[in-house]
């Protein structure tokens, strides 16, 4: 990569959005954050950072394309996460947003299309253990992990001036997450949280802001044309781990609760089929028995980052560990 570039990041808002346009624009980059409602407030002090309204289900793909216009490179980090949603609308957003934002950017000439995709596209509720990305898609059934499958199939296949990376972050957290961690928190403060078999098992958290390095790292890099990377904070962490670490820093009493996988398995299995067809509040109060928080709490979820230690140098000296990084997030919960 050589010298400043105009890249242009989809869901600009959301916590990765934010995260990957300020890394951007402190690094020297004109950004331009793309979002349904553009919030210029959210990034005090960078001028580098201009800001358009595109809803990627509803936006003109010839407005799209005059957007994208100029741009190196495209950072395609929106994305629809609610894992109890139904599958028209995720896959509305998930898939259909990415295949009109691709085709808009090809159009305009953009050099580069980095795609934030997420390891459920190879991960099952089994577990796994050192997998990397030789590890077929996978279809599980749910539709945010089936979204970003027929995302990649989408990309993958593509072979246009246009050169592609993708990412595949685990369960993302940093400051403004919304999607998991907060459930996690409010799960641990109503001592509503258990361990599953003692917490031992692995689990493939990233921060925002280290992801948001990977991203630099993939800007106009020859090595990451046509490349998929496994992207994680880079150490291993336990369940126990990472609840102890939401626990002590909400100044609650560390989980006690403990039940085995073999009985909670089936229980999430049935909640998540009541969930599906409850209201809005009971959805989102049952989310905690989802797939995608069954896999937190019980699934083992070793991934190997090997490639993107190699190829990449990620993780690289700004990245920060797993303990501080966390700090950082409850304490802006806090």
């Amino acid at each position: 990569m050589n010298g400043a570039l105009k890249v242009g990041v989809s869901g600009a808002t959301g916590m990765v959005g934010r995260s990957v346009v300020s890394t951007l624009a402190q690094a020297g980059h004109s950004v331009l954050a793309l979002a349904r409602s553009p919030q210029p407030a959210l990034f005090p002090g960078l001028p580098a950072v201009s800001f358009a309204a595109a809803d990627l289900t509803t936006v003109d793909p010839l407005e799209l394309q005059s957007l994208c216009k100029g741009l190196d490179v495209l950072v395609h980090a929106a994305g629809f996460v609610d894992p109890l949603a139904g599958r028209e609308e995720v896959f509305a957003i998930n898939l259909g947003g990415t295949r009109k934002i691709f085709e808009a950017a090809t159009a305009a000439g953009v050099r580069q299309f980095i795609h934030i995709s997420s390891l459920s596209v190879i991960t099952g509720q089994e577990d796994q253990f050192d997998l990397d990305e030789s590890a077929p898609l996978r279809r599980c059934g749910e539709a945010y992990a089936d979204s970003k499958v027929e995302s990649e199939e989408f990309i993958s296949k593509q072979t246009g001036p246009m050169v592609w990376t993708i990412l595949r972050p685990g369960f993302i957290y940093g400051e403004g997450e919304r999607s998991w961690l907060p459930r996690v928190i409010a799960s641990i403060r109503g001592g509503q949280a258990v361990l599953v078999d003692g917490g031992k098992r692995q689990t493939n958290v990233v921060y925002a802001g280290n992801l948001s390095r990977a991203v630099m790292l993939c800007l106009l890099n020859e090595k990451s044309y046509g490349q998929v990377f496994n992207i994680t904070d880079g150490e291993p962490v336990t369940k126990k781990q990472l609840f102890d670490a939401v626990a002590d820093a909400c100044g609650c009493p560390r989980i006690k609760k403990d039940l085995p996988r073999w009985f909670l398995q089936p229980v999430c299995t049935l909640v998540t089929a009541f969930a599906r067809g409850a209201s809005g509040p009971v959805r989102a109060g049952l989310a905690r028995f989802s797939p995608a928080a069954f896999r937190l709490v019980a699934v083992n979820q070793g991934f190997s980052i090997k490639k993107a230690q190699t190829v990449l140098g990620y993780p690289d000296k700004h990245c920060l560990p797993f303990a501080e990084a966390m700090h950082l997030t409850l304490k802006s919960f806090q």
